[in-house]
């Protein structure tokens, strides 16, 4: 070794790209967990709420991505048809533009809970970004007259940063344990089925009444599968209700 060259130990050549790593993992840490808990069956991950108690006789039907224009107003006379409660967790950004759906949802006596300010990947985001978006949503919903009690993170990636946004604002994060998922094929008949196969007391359905991010024709196979969707709750003699009454 030459004079005066300062002699670094080995280890420090790893030591950086292992603390990065590990921090990645803890970020996307609840996302992952929770992907293997939406395939069994448990109420919760942690802070994180999948279902209601298994005893209930009741069930959340709840509805991501809107306000929406075209979907909302379609989703909430169809309810209103079938003698349905819901929730819809609105994104800031389309509450913002469409301030009058948000109360059309309120007057109809359903619930209506944070999609975070846009619809981003928590998990391409560090905290600082996550924190703003929150707080950007919850302003835009509370000049509404809103007071969410609920988030749910976009495409249901609880990061970190999420759960700890959630907490700071008091705020439970929310999944689902049953969804009709109408993107992978947006028929009625398949988005009924997919839903009786998970539909159980304390279920939380999760439901779009918005095309945005779902793909075309997802709106209009919830519409029409909600009439099924009625039936069967009928038949196994459950009742829908707002998230909060499920959860508390």
């Amino acid at each position: 070794m030459r004079a005066g060259a300062v002699h670094r130990p080995a280890r420090c050549r790893w030591q950086l790209p292992a603390l990065v790593g590990a921090a990645g993992l803890a970020h996307a840490l609840p996302s992952v967990g929770v992907l293997g808990a939406i395939a069994g069956r448990p109420s919760r991950l942690g802070p994180i709420r999948l279902r209601g108690a298994a005893g209930t006789e009741a069930v959340a039907l709840t509805f991501d991505d809107g306000p929406s224009p075209e979907g909302t107003p379609r989703i909430l006379h169809r309810l209103e048809q079938l003698g349905l409660r819901a929730t819809f967790f609105v994104t800031g950004t389309e509450a913002a533009r469409h301030p009058a759906l948000v109360a059309d949802i309120r007057s109809a006596g359903h619930g209506v809970e944070s999609h975070g300010m846009e619809h981003r990947h928590h998990l391409l985001h560090g905290p600082r970004w996550v924190e703003r978006d929150l707080r950007a949503a919850l302003d835009v919903l509370r000049s509404l007259g809103v007071r969410p009690r609920y988030l749910r993170p976009p495409y249901g990636q609880a990061a970190a940063a999420t759960l700890v946004a959630a907490q700071r604002h008091r705020l439970g994060c929310v999944l689902w344990s049953c969804w009709g998922r109408e993107f992978a094929e947006p028929r009625a008949a398949a988005v009924a089925a997919r839903i009786r196969q998970r539909l159980e007391p304390g279920a939380i359905v999760l439901l779009h009444d918005s095309d945005q991010h779902c793909g075309p024709g997802s709106v209009a196979a919830v519409d029409q599968a909600l009439e099924a969707v009625a039936q069967e709750l009928a038949r196994r003699r459950l009742r829908s209700v707002r998230l909060a009454e499920l959860l508390e």
